[in-house]
């Protein structure tokens, strides 16, 4: 039996090629993947938007399906209000500086969406 080199370095032409093929295919399936992370980043703003905008609108008077979670936001505003006191307070009484109370990264109100 002869050695066929044409058809071997037909195949591996072949098998090269559909490898770079396949490559290319799943970088562009790469790129896709991360652009849609990035529209549901978008989305999970554009939520966030809307529902600090009915928040603002309609909180004190929140249609069907809305009151438990206007219920939650303004009791955790409520919460964070407390707490702001109770910094304040232990600023006064401990002669606390706002840099002293600021050192865990973080301002102690709500966020902004």
């Amino acid at each position: 039996m002869a050695f066929d080199f044409e058809s071997l370095k037909a195949k591996v032409t072949e098998l090269t090629s559909t490898g770079v093929a396949k490559a290319k295919e799943l970088t562009e399936v790469g790129k896709l993947k991360v652009q849609n992370v990035s529209e549901q980043e978008e989305i999970r703003k554009a939520y966030m938007a809307m529902g600090k905008l009915y928040y603002e609108q309609h909180g004190q008077e929140p249609g069907e399906g809305y009151a438990q979670y206007c219920a939650k936001i303004a009791d955790c505003l409520s919460k964070i209000a407390y707490n702001n006191e109770r910094i304040a307070d232990m600023k006064t009484a401990g002669n606390l500086s706002d840099e002293d109370v600021e050192a865990d990264g973080t301002d102690g109100n709500a966020p902004e969406l």
